[in-house]
């Protein structure tokens, strides 16, 4: 059974390792220096220093005391599921990204990613515009007079001006000569707030179709996993 294991937990486990390494290598320097008393005294503290650092070590490592006494690997389950992923479930993961990709080139429905400024910028613009139009019509319905017309046109006078600068930011022609519609407002928003979806440049493990082959043996791109 082959597992992928994430390189944070790795290199933990990796600077565990050096750690005690260092810790029993100096005890066999100290205990190569004993010449008195004294000496044995100052080895005997430092072991039992070195070993609750062990025993704190041990006990982040999670692994079953049971394990010490019969060596049963069936023990080892739990931690296994805490820091090991089976290589079929991130190859099936793998696959998966492929063929939605492949199904989104097909439909003419591309995967696109957009980032959280942008995203929040794009949301505080829709709200803006939202709210301009529902209170301008909400006054237009609730006007009697002709002073409340009055009073209306005098606060959206400046409506122009922000439908300009809004324009600009999306990139959108802002004079009547070039008259443009949705399409166009698709076109302007994709172009500045999104980037195609591409799920080998985005993998983090580099796992990626045309690169996995050679990591993972036998195991094929488009091979199904049970």
């Amino acid at each position: 059974m082959k597992y992928v294991i994430d390189s944070e937990t790795y290199e933990k486990h990796i600077r565990d390792e050096v750690h005690l390494y260092g810790l029993l290598h100096q005890l066999a320097f100290l205990a190569g220096k004993v010449k008195d008393a004294e000496d044995m005294a100052n080895l005997v503290e430092t072991a039992k220093h070195y070993g609750k650092i062990a025993e704190e070590k041990f006990d982040d490592w999670l692994i079953p005391s049971r394990y010490l006494v019969f060596g049963d690997r069936g023990d080892l389950a739990e931690l296994k599921a805490a820091e090991l992923t089976p290589l079929t479930a991130v190859l099936k993961e793998h696959d998966e990204k492929i063929r939605e990709k492949q199904r989104a080139a097909a439909s003419n429905d591309p995967a696109y990613i957009i980032s959280g400024s942008a995203f929040r910028m794009l949301v505080g613009d829709l709200h803006d515009l939202f709210i301009r139009t529902f209170a301008t019509e909400r006054h237009l319905t609730e006007a009697e007079t002709e002073k409340d017309f009055r009073r209306i046109q005098k606060r959206v006078s400046g409506y122009e001006r922000w439908a300009k600068r809004l324009c600009r930011s999306w990139r959108l022609p802002k004079d009547g000569s070039e008259p443009w519609g949705q399409d166009t407002l698709e076109t302007c928003l994709r172009e500045k707030l999104l980037r195609p979806y591409d799920p080998e440049e985005t993998a983090d493990d580099g796992i990626g179709c045309g690169r996995c082959c050679d990591r993972c043996g036998d195991h094929a791109c488009e091979d199904d996993y049970d």
